[in-house]
């Protein structure tokens, strides 16, 4: 479940379409030609000398992001992460991981959660790559489930993947963006933003990961801070967030986001927040102190981590082909990635005196290589979820590697 598979989708619809891969030598050509993607300009830019990458801002916008891997002198950047909307009470953080169409897992459990009647309003709430997408309805509310069902189960997330003439390939994306980005501008509206930036007035916080590739950097974005600042283009880059996030390196085409810098104009090349973080939870300078103190009063946060992919090793005898053997590293390297993530985040909560939920898809559902978007499989991960959120075991208060504790 991942990327790679979508890649791979990719890699057959587009030989089909030219007759290639009925001969060892078209598969070789194919190679060769998604190899030579590397090479092609696909994308009109004016990119920023390194120097520039700390004080470039979106023109309009202020206090709207900041780097995931932020310094100790950037932290006080992070701190509305872990500050209720009055300055008291008990706060309640929801982290949505990425994870492609496991993205039905968690709507599936958000639904259900509701449907318990324990699911509880989130002050804080953060979202990457498929968790992008819907951390949004997630932050509104239980009234907005209905479009999960629809966004994960109807069938619709096969229309997003829509690749391009072979010739066209020769660019920034296999495959054409505008289904996902005119999904993503249906409900990603004027009345969302509206809804949002009322709620961020509230002191509510929306948080949505992007990888800046020219920076091999994660970036934050205050989602709540753009709908609110009144902006004549912050619907415009509210989505222009979504989209770059959602957007798997090479398979969707990056997003160019404007910034300037002492009036000059550039372009910031945005893309799949999982590229660099399968979960954000905490900027990486909390993770990784050993003696840092939070800024939040022990037992007043309740953190629930929402990972749209399995988290336990899985054993497959991987066939000797080169598309198996690549999904099958990746989805190695995203599941370790995302168990460091978990790891550091419970030691986190264990010495700052946070409440730490987790829950994952713990059942292996077969699925194809070639079609990962298939909509019987998203539905049984729908439903997976669903009764995970109405059973009795819905969380776990520790990672599988802390079991002993």
């Amino acid at each position: 479940m991942g990327n790679l598979q979508m890649i791979g989708q990719f890699t057959g619809r587009v030989g089909r379409s030219v007759n290639l891969i009925r001969s060892s030598l078209g598969v070789a050509m194919l190679v060769i030609l998604l190899l030579a993607l590397n090479g092609c300009a696909g994308l009109a830019r004016t990119g920023l000398a390194e120097p520039d990458q700390d004080t470039a801002q979106v023109e309009g916008f202020s206090d709207i992001r900041f780097w995931g891997d932020g310094s100790a002198d950037e932290r006080a950047s992070s701190g509305p992460i872990f500050q209720s909307p009055a300055g008291a009470g008990r706060i309640s953080y929801l982290a949505i991981s990425g994870g492609g169409s496991g993205g039905a897992f968690g709507a599936g459990f958000l639904t259900g959660w509701s449907e318990a009647g324990t699911r509880p309003e989130f002050d804080v709430v953060s979202g990457v790559s498929t968790g992008a997408l819907i951390s949004p309805f997630a932050f509104l509310g239980s009234s907005h489930d209905p479009v999960l069902v629809e966004l994960y189960t109807s069938g619709i997330a096969e229309t997003l993947v829509r690749p391009r003439p072979i010739l066209a390939v020769l660019g920034a994306g296999l495959s054409d963006p505008t289904a996902l980005q005119r999904l993503v501008a249906h409900y990603a509206n004027e009345d969302m933003l509206r809804k949002i930036a009322a709620e961020h007035l509230k002191g509510r916080r929306l948080f949505v990961a992007t990888t800046n590739l020219d920076a091999q950097r994660t970036v934050i974005w205050d989602m709540g801070a753009i709908a609110a600042s009144g902006d004549t283009e912050a619907l415009t880059l509210f989505r222009d967030v979504l989209i770059a996030s959602a957007s798997i390196p090479a398979v969707f085409p990056p997003v160019m986001i404007d910034v300037t810098v002492n009036g000059r104009r550039f372009q910031e090349m945005h893309s799949d927040g999982g590229a660099t973080t399968q979960l954000f939870t905490a900027p990486e300078s909390f993770l990784a102190s050993t003696d840092l103190a939070p800024p939040i009063r022990p037992g007043r946060v309740d953190l629930y981590i929402l990972l749209n992919n399995m988290l336990d090793p899985e054993f497959e005898v991987v066939r000797p082909s080169t598309l198996a053997i690549a999904g099958r590293a990746y989805s190695t390297l995203v599941k370790t990635h995302a168990r460091a993530t978990v790891n550091a985040t419970y030691t986190l909560t264990r010495r700052a005196g946070i409440s730490f939920n987790l829950t994952y898809l713990d059942q292996a559902v077969p699925y194809d290589i070639r079609d990962p978007f298939n909509t019987d499989y998203m539905r049984r991960l729908f439903k997976i979820g669903r009764e995970k959120a109405l059973s009795t075991n819905g969380w776990r208060k520790r990672p599988p590697a802390a079991s002993s504790d």
